[in-house]
């Protein structure tokens, strides 16, 4: 399945939307917890895999979407800036 965002500044159409899905309860996306982006138009999740591009992008990895669950489509933040979490009132 192919996904693709549109556009730019004041420039956007639905298929730029994406819900964020933790793996554990709670509305919080702690640093080290694993998370899956599905897509909201067409319900593919983010995926990827071990190809990686020889001559166009050299180095570089495709994505897609696809419709299962899998190990290939749970993502890890592993650098970003990260703020404190504190506790709502």
């Amino acid at each position: 399945m192919q996904v693709s965002c549109f556009g730019g500044n004041g420039e956007s159409d639905t298929g730029d939307y994406w819900r964020l899905e933790t793996e554990e309860i709670g509305k919080t996306w702690r640093q080290d917890q694993r998370i899956r982006l599905r897509h909201v138009d067409t319900g593919g999740y983010l995926h990827s895999h071990d190809k990686k591009y020889a001559r166009i992008a050299g180095g570089q990895q495709e994505v897609c979407g696809i419709r299962e669950k899998r190990a290939d489509n749970v993502w890890l933040a592993t650098e970003g800036v990260y703020l404190p979490i504190t506790e709502s009132k």
